[in-house]
């Protein structure tokens, strides 16, 4: 099966978001980072913004809004990490060519080409917009859903089923 497509950043971050949910802790630092400490420098700017009496004012701490600033910003630092991490795969440039065939896969691109066994993949993973294939714990191949037709998109995942053998852990 012949798979050409570009990769983009859309694609980059929908297999990272797949790569969170592979476990319940890393899911649980992809939602903190993103929505619990956010929330948190909400509540501390809430707080340091309130009056605590009905006739005073407060002035609120430097420190306490500097830190629920920070919180707030998380989100868009994680963004801009993402996005670094991108630019610095190389994998925007250009088309992306993957022949998946029974005994390997065989992946070329502006800046590469490789031939991975089967035996090499891991595991694999899919959600609504993508495959992710495991090569290590935190190294993966991407293949975006968009650029497979449905027929596509069913014999990959019979392929997978067959040709991917699940590491077992001693």
């Amino acid at each position: 099966m012949h798979i050409t497509y570009s990769l983009n950043r859309k694609d980059y971050f929908a297999g990272q978001k797949l790569h969170a949910k592979r476990s319940e802790l890393s899911f649980l630092g992809y939602c903190t980072s993103r929505y619990f400490y956010p929330f948190i420098g909400v509540c501390i700017l809430a707080f340091e913004f309130t009056p605590h009496h009905a006739g005073g004012t407060r002035n609120p701490q430097p420190f306490s809004v500097a830190c629920a600033v920070l919180l707030l910003l998380l989100p868009v630092y994680v963004h801009f990490m993402a996005r670094r991490a991108f630019a610095r795969t190389k994998s925007g440039s250009g088309d992306c060519t993957v022949n998946f065939t029974p005994e390997m896969i065989l992946t070329s691109g502006a800046h590469s080409k490789s031939e991975v066994q089967w035996s090499a993949i891991q595991s694999s993973s899919e959600d609504e917009k993508c495959f992710l294939l495991y090569l290590a714990p935190g190294r993966f191949l991407v293949v975006p859903k968009r650029a497979c037709t449905p027929l596509q998109i069913e014999e990959l995942q019979a392929l997978f089923s067959n040709c991917i053998t699940p590491v077992v852990k001693a």
